[in-house]
């Protein structure tokens, strides 16, 4: 597996990354509405591509192409990690956030925050980030909860 930067034209396999992670990888966690709410949140690659610009964007490739997706915005926020499906416990998500934990401190960042989802609270935890709150957010009219979790930088993830 080889992690890489992002370019434009990775963006149509990310936003399939994004697709399958949340519509199928959520299922347990998720209900079937809440799913499809998140999912719309980005449905073409142009979207992510504005979203990405500005982003440090990481990508996994396999033999196969794209398997997942990491991006970090300039204020040290984690917008986004995601692996396609199959791809769970394979140690692409984590070989992404390492890499991304790298960047970060290299780019100064003492601390990063994180809006996680129920799934990507237990993957992060077991890294080093801390909860802080559970919240509650409305897409499309359906409510769905996400977590607040912050990690300090220099300290083991």
């Amino acid at each position: 597996m080889l992690i890489r930067d992002y370019t434009c034209a990775d963006a149509k396999d990310l936003v399939d990354i994004f697709q399958s992670a949340v519509l199928e990888g959520s299922a347990p966690l998720y209900t079937r509405e809440q799913r499809a709410a998140w999912a719309a949140r980005i449905t073409e690659g142009a979207a992510l591509h504005a979203r990405l610009e500005d982003q440090t964007c990481l990508v996994a490739i396999g033999d196969s192409g794209a398997l997942g997706f990491t991006a970090l915005q300039v204020n040290g926020h984690l917008d986004m990690l995601f692996v396609l499906p199959g791809q769970r416990r394979s140690g692409t998500a984590g070989a992404l956030h390492d890499a991304l934990l790298e960047r970060a401190a290299s780019a100064g960042h003492a601390g990063l925050s994180v809006h996680a989802s129920h799934l990507a609270r237990r993957f992060l935890a077991k890294r080093g980030w801390q909860f802080v709150r559970t919240e509650t957010v409305n897409l499309h009219g359906v409510t769905l909860e996400h977590h607040y979790m912050t990690l300090q930088l220099g300290h083991p993830a």
